[in-house]
């Protein structure tokens, strides 16, 4: 077996030495490092030492980067989750080589399950237990983790504010201690007891070698993997550019070196309090051109004054990009709790869309002749007309081709399918949407024809944009904009609004349920809607024909034609 530098033993069990890089020592404060490794085992420690030594290089070159940006770093020794994780692993593997089988006895069952209870639900005194375990590891192992200090009789007990190391010990214990609780009563059911109940302890049983606990992934090399993840492929630029800010934040707040599994409720709280103090439009604002860090902005922000913050509707896609990255990683395996679930404020300010009124929708369509250049930017002026004579969403109109419109069963309909261009929303997204007599009186249908006979396929090509998102997003923009122009904006009205009015217009019409879902492509509610195939094309073709809008004056262009 190859020699591990600085392995050695001192007394019955291992401890790594390290020398401190010359250019840290003044920083430090120190010349060496020495790490208890909790085992007497060579194997183990040979591995442990391993991993502490990896973890040591990244820590030594993160103070290094620290240093470049002139800041302070602390050279305190502290207690890594890796090294608590590995001394509560390491316990509980000891125990399970001795557990024993215990008598099915009802007494003893109820007693069980009255612990495993008073664990999972913090009962004071079963806190009060994990409590003098953890000040047991703490004192025997030699740990720097501060307790709380004896209560003498008759006086009052100190105030004591527990340092995170201690919550995080004090978890790891319960965990153990009800896992071993939990095979306990496996053992009496006639079971082997071997049966892992939290992924912890998987792969450790009462046969098993001694554990070596590795780091996992860290935070930094998570996000790496969620960006290259070929299974995100399909989703454009603009879903990735919601995550830059958040994970610009969890690296400064949490740490990039920091292992995922060990990232905590609190911080994930403290990264979306930061999100809230973030300018709006940051990155256009010139005065913060010379900031490096989330900090030095927020910090900026707040001596200025003046530049308006992040609404509270992009506080909350930022705190659920945070939320669906740790979701992603519990989809692969690395963690199996997310830390960041159901943090999302609440009725954010301006996020519930309205629908048109006829007055509103007289308005923008009196506008779209000149918007559209007289039909010259064609997507500008029958996007609209179709949203809400269709109730389709933006990014399913604007990539439209000449053969998703289709002739079947005596009428016209889009023809919504997933293809490499177009991706859709949900499942009941893919659909056939009968044509509505008034954009065929609009001259939509010879639009395609001209389009077909000149070898265009694009309905819109004169929407710019990449792809999907690219087209949706730079079109809902300029939109708003158009908005602010008829001074609709700040009203809750977006483009996004056609599909309310679309639903509106369904109710008014008095269509049923089912037709009302088949036409949208909205889930179904109840379990009786998911069976059977749906309503027949013809008689969406004659529901389609119910809807009006009484009073709505469309300006027809000879070049929409």
């Amino acid at each position: 077996m190859l020699k591990v530098t600085g392995l050695q033993r001192r007394g019955s069990t291992y401890s790594l030495r390290r020398r401190v890089p010359s250019d840290l020592v003044n920083s430090l404060g120190k010349k060496e490092e020495v790490i208890a490794l909790h085992t007497s085992n060579y194997k183990v420690a040979a591995e442990a030492a391993r991993l502490e030594s990896v973890r040591l290089d990244k820590l030594w070159a993160n103070h290094r980067e620290a240093l470049k940006r002139g800041e302070a770093i602390d050279p305190t020794r502290k207690v890594t989750d890796i090294e608590l994780r590995r001394l509560v692993v390491g316990d509980f593997w000891r125990g399970e080589q001795t557990a024993p089988r215990l008598p099915d006895d009802d007494e003893i069952r109820e007693n069980i399950e009255h612990d495993i209870a008073g664990y999972e639900q913090r009962n004071p005194s079963s806190e009060a237990a994990l409590l003098a375990q953890a000040k047991s590891i703490i004192r025997e192992q030699e740990l720097p983790i501060e307790v709380p200090a004896k209560t003498e009789m008759g006086k009052r007990a100190q105030p004591f504010e527990a340092p995170r190391e201690l919550v995080q010990l004090v978890d790891l214990i319960r965990r153990a201690d009800v896992e071993h609780l939990k095979r306990a009563l496996d053992r009496m059911d006639g079971q082997h007891g071997d049966r892992e109940h939290d992924p912890m302890f998987r792969g450790i049983s009462s046969v098993s070698q001694p554990p070596a606990v590795a780091e996992g992934i860290t935070l930094r090399d998570a996000i790496k993997r969620f960006e290259s993840d070929p299974m995100r492929a399909h989703l454009g630029d603009t879903a990735n550019a919601k995550y830059v800010v958040t994970f610009r934040t969890m690296k400064e707040v949490i740490g990039e070196e920091r292992a995922l599994a060990s990232i905590t409720r609190a911080e994930c709280a403290t990264v979306q309090e930061m999100f809230s103090a973030l300018p709006s439009n940051v990155s256009k604002l010139k005065p913060y051109a010379h900031c490096k860090t989330v900090r030095e902005i927020i910090a900026l922000a707040a001596q200025r004054k003046t530049d308006k913050l992040l609404s509270p509707g992009t506080v909350k896609v930022y705190t659920h990009t945070q939320s669906a990255f740790f979701n992603w990683a519990i989809s692969k395996g690395l963690i199996a709790i997310n830390p960041a679930s159901g943090m999302a404020p609440k009725n954010a300010k301006n996020g519930k869309r309205r629908a048109y009124d006829f007055d509103q929708m007289n308005n923008v369509l009196a506008s779209l002749p000149e918007w559209s250049e007289q039909g010259a930017l064609a997507g500008r002026y029958w996007l609209y007309i179709i949203g809400i004579f269709s109730g389709m969403r933006l990014g399913e109109i604007a990539t439209l081709n000449v053969d998703d419109i289709v002739a079947q069963y005596g009428s016209h309909f889009f023809r919504l399918w997933e293809t490499d261009d177009r991706g859709l929303k949900t499942e009941n997204s893919e659909r056939i949407i009968p044509i509505h007599p008034e954009l065929i009186r609009l001259g939509l249908l010879q639009r395609v024809a001209n389009l077909k006979k000149a070898g265009i396929t694009r309905l819109f090509g004169d929407l710019p944009g990449d792809d999907q998102d690219h087209i949706s997003d730079l079109f809902s923009k300029r939109f708003a904009y158009h908005l602010k122009t008829l001074k609709m904006h700040g009203n809750g009205l977006t483009f996004h609004s056609t599909r309310h009015t679309f639903r509106d217009a369904l109710r008014e019409a008095g269509l049923p349920h089912d037709a009302t879902v088949a036409l949208g492509g909205w889930s179904p509610k109840s379990v009786d809607e998911r069976y059977g195939n749906g309503m027949r094309p013809q008689t969406l073709v004659r529901w389609m024909a119910e809807i009006k809008y009484e009073g709505l004056m469309i300006p027809m262009i000879d070049h929409a034609r």
